[in-house]
């Protein structure tokens, strides 16, 4: 299975230059998921050339055709939605960096019918098809939203959003939908991507670097393969939402989170993840007191430390600080243990007891 890092949001039409997508790559980024304003052919044709000369994968979201052919309430049998889904295609398929089509985002029940033809339509020719669902507040039963998804629609992946870093504190539900999101996943046999937030806006404050990097360790205890970094670019103020500075800014500055994503990015996510991507992720449990929606720690595992820990394999433990504000001692209860070098891609021997940053991580591979 491969691990995917993307972001959504990439610059405007007239910042869309190569220029601006090797500054992508350099990000460590590997997938641009297409949006603010580049809503036409000729656009994201001229994305897709910029992408193919910065070696990033794109996934189109924002082409207006697929938009209005998902959304339409009105009757359309398969063979229609797959004609024009073919002709969508057809406009991109030509370039190396096309990865597929983002048929809609956040859609409810009443669109799963028709989504689930797009995704046939999509995934027969050969490309991603792809759909982010809600996170738990905006649905009745989360569970039941998401298996109804997954059930009728039959996707390639499963992707979500939900942002924990509020104005008000921190988003108590944040775990409980990625544990039953991940839950959905392994169930289908498919992988689970989620987005990490990376500004303010409503409701909502600016992360962060030890809260970016929290919420990418905490995917990967949960066994994520895809991290979409929300939002790339800094949306236009004329959107609404009170959007504050992403990783560039609305002018295209790179703000201090950008310099952090690169480095969480190229140094610690990308060999990590990739080592992750070859192990069968088995379970996430907390230690001390246990988010609503998660698990606790096996006995025994963790004997101190606030801790997070995702179990691999049978002899692998990715094990997160559950924590983003304060550092934390972790002791595991297990025989010797190695951990992973990310510049090396080595195991070197270390002490069950260990320390662990506001936020960060790692990945252990005990003896037996």
């Amino acid at each position: 299975m491969t691990f995917t890092i993307a972001a959504f949001w990439p610059p405007p039409p007239h910042q869309t230059t190569e220029a601006r997508y090797r500054e992508i790559a350099e990000a460590g980024i590997d997938l641009i998921i297409t949006g603010n304003y580049l809503n036409d052919t000729t656009i994201l044709r001229h994305a897709l050339t910029c992408a193919d000369e910065a070696g990033l994968g794109v996934l189109v979201a924002s082409d207006p055709r697929v938009d209005v052919l998902m959304r339409d309430l009105d009757p359309a049998c398969d063979e229609q939605i797959d004609t024009l889904i073919g002709k969508v295609i057809d406009d991109y398929a030509g370039h190396r960096s096309f990865r597929g089509v983002s048929l809609m985002d956040e859609p409810y029940p009443d669109r799963f019918e028709r989504l689930a033809s797009g995704v046939s339509a999509v995934r027969s020719r050969g490309h991603l098809a792809y759909v982010n669902l809600f996170p738990g507040h905006h649905v009745g039963s989360y569970d039941a939203y998401v298996g109804s998804f997954v059930d009728a629609v039959k996707p390639s992946l499963l992707s979500f959003d939900r942002y924990p870093f509020l104005s008000s504190g921190e988003d108590e539900g944040y775990f409980a939908d990625l544990a039953l999101v991940r839950a959905h996943a392994l169930r289908a046999g498919i992988p689970a991507w989620m987005y990490v937030q990376t500004l303010g806006y409503d409701n909502h404050r600016t992360p962060s670097a030890a809260e970016i990097a929290w919420q990418v360790n905490t995917a990967l205890a949960y066994g994520y393969t895809g991290i979409q970094y929300f939002t790339y670019w800094t949306p236009d103020p004329a959107r609404g939402e009170g959007f504050q500075p992403a990783l560039l800014s609305g002018d295209g500055v790179p703000t201090p989170r950008y310099a952090a994503v690169r480095e969480l990015n190229r140094r610690w996510l990308r060999p990590v993840g990739a080592e992750l991507a070859r192990l069968p992720w088995v379970s996430a449990g907390h230690t001390g007191p246990v988010p609503a929606g998660a698990q606790p720690v096996a006995d025994g595992l963790v004997l101190a430390g606030d801790a997070v820990v995702g179990r691999y394999g049978p002899r692998h433990l990715f094990v997160c600080n559950a924590g983003h504000s304060s550092p934390t001692e972790v002791t595991l209860g297990v025989g010797s243990i190695a951990v992973f070098d990310p510049a090396t891609g080595s195991y070197q021997p270390c002490s069950p007891t260990f320390p662990l940053a506001p936020g960060a991580a790692r990945l252990l591979r005990t003896a037996a």
